[in-house]
């Protein structure tokens, strides 16, 4: 998908962070954009400042754990600007705590958000760009945590895997109907906003990757070099474990 320029995107978790960092860049490339996040004050303060610098959004008060906020959020974007080019499914929560001592509030409360949250975006959304008949693309953002799950991030890690896994099924399904609709998985370290302030890298390095995945067919989008070696070595152990098969006869 090279040319951005007057397509219509809708940002999920674009208040502050990664998310408004996206819309910030997708401004930039001269996109249209619906903005939505759960926090509408600080949500609709950001829209006005990318308003008086030019750009074209919008700002939506939406829920993604309510499938109907979520669908009101696709329709309006259609209402307003013609059609849907471009869905970026980026709200996301955290929690920390042992696996088996997290309550089952505490589980639901994430996954609800960063898995339950990419469905109802991908089962509104994608109608829409398919409608549009046009080239699309659909970004899910995971985390690392997609890849190198890490003690006491339980939720968060079942969550952002099966960001990754929907995505290659998204990946999957665009091929066999032959349509021109890309999806990435973006999936950084350890990024500078308000839910980790003492990230290395700023939002503005994974919306330049964001962008760039969406020009190139990116699927699988890192933004540093994070975690390399002990992702490498975790695809390497799942790969050889082949070998350990036990057969019937042996």
């Amino acid at each position: 998908m090279l040319e951005l320029h007057n397509r219509v995107a809708v940002v999920t978790g674009a208040a502050s962070g990664i998310g408004l960092a996206i819309v910030e860049a997708f401004v930039a490339e001269g996109m249209k954009v619906v903005m939505t996040d759960l926090d509408g004050d600080r949500l609709e303060a950001e829209a006005d400042r990318i308003r008086r610098t030019g750009g074209d959004v919008h700002a939506l008060t939406v829920d993604v754990t309510n499938p109907d906020d979520v669908d009101r959020s696709g329709a309006l974007t259609v209402e307003r600007f013609g059609g849907l080019h471009v869905a970026v499914n980026n709200a996301g929560i955290v929690n920390r705590g042992y696996a088996w001592e997290l309550s089952l509030d505490e589980w639901r409360r994430v996954v609800d958000v960063d898995l339950w949250g990419v469905i109802h975006g991908v089962r509104t959304y994608v109608p829409r760009i398919l409608a549009t008949a046009e080239e699309g693309h659909i970004v899910n953002v995971a985390s690392l945590a997609a890849v190198l799950p890490l003690d006491r991030l339980g939720p968060y890690t079942v969550a952002k895997h099966g960001v990754l896994g929907l995505t290659d099924v998204l990946a999957a399904e665009f091929a066999s109907l032959g349509v021109p609709v890309g999806a990435s998985v973006v999936m950084p370290g350890m990024v500078r906003t308000g839910m980790n302030p003492i990230g290395t890298i700023e939002p503005s390095v994974v919306a330049a990757n964001v962008v760039d995945a969406i020009r190139r067919g990116r699927r699988y989008v890192f933004t540093d070099e994070e975690g390399t070696a002990p992702i490498a070595e975790r695809l390497h152990s799942i790969l050889s474990a082949r070998a350990e098969v036990v057969s019937s006869d042996s």
